[in-house]
């Protein structure tokens, strides 16, 4: 289990050089609440809230499992509740919001490859 935390707090702070590398403002880190879960990081971009997933692997070889195909309908619906409550409590409702996801392949010699996906969840439901 805990190589498991190690391989995505790793993520996360790729997730986050390569945020800050962008422009991004980083506004909160490991938001949690209750039980409902936690948001990984919270940024800012052009007036813009931007909830983002990070989402880890390490890369052993081909395979056609990406790291956000752990995101289910469960999870996307926890996240958009996270985000609503996390813009209540900091009090910025009237803001503009998404939820983006980051995917973080990390191979064994340390280099990583990202993808990042914008606007990916949408509060369809």
């Amino acid at each position: 289990m805990r190589e498991k935390k190690d391989l995505g707090d790793a993520g996360e702070k790729i997730a986050e050089s390569y945020l800050k590398d962008r422009g991004y403002k980083i506004l909160d880190k490991n938001f949690r609440y209750s039980k409902l879960g936690e948001l990984d990081i919270v940024a800012q971009k052009d007036n813009n809230v931007i909830f983002l997933e990070v989402k880890t692997r390490q890369k052993t070889g081909l395979s056609e499992f990406l790291p956000e195909d752990n995101i289910t309908f469960d999870k996307q619906k926890k996240l958009i509740k996270l985000a609503q409550i996390y813009l209540s409590k900091q009090k910025l409702l009237d803001s503009s919001w998404q939820i983006d996801i980051l995917a973080v392949e990390i191979y064994r010699n340390g280099s990583f490859d990202i993808r990042h996906t914008e606007n990916a969840i949408a509060d369809r439901w």
